[in-house]
Parts: C-alpha cells; structure tokens; sequence
C-alpha cells in the first residue's frame, strides 16, 4: 500500500470535481478524502496500491466533463 497526495488545480470547483474524485476513488476502492481549498484547488490524500493509485491520478488529470 502507498499514500500520495495530490493538488489539482484549474477549473476544479462548482464542477463537482471533488464529489466525482470521491466516486471514483470509492468504484477503485481507494481509501482518503478528497476536500476544496480556500484558493480554488482540490486537495486529494488516497491510499491504495500504486496500479489503482496510478489509474485514479490519470483520471484526476482528467476530471469530470465539466472540469479543465
């Protein structure tokens, strides 16, 4: 098991980033908590193996369709 940390940031916030990072990460059974930042980032914390950590960062990347 590994923990990383992620900052995500672009249009992040009012896109439901943060409520589609934790249903991704539930579907990959990763556990942490994903939460807003006072200055419009995403801040993740996920724990998990590092092929599920790898696939849940490549979504993050991409983010839910609204997000850039």
């Amino acid at each position: 098991m590994k923990t990383i940390r992620m900052i995500v940031t672009g249009k992040v916030q009012g896109v439901f980033y943060r409520a589609s990072a934790k249903n991704k990460a539930d579907e990959l059974k990763i556990t942490g908590w994903v939460r807003n930042l006072p200055d419009d980032k995403v801040e993740i914390k996920a724990t998990a193996t590092e092929d599920l950590l790898q696939q849940f960062a490549d979504w993050c990347r991409q983010g839910p369709s609204r997000a850039i």
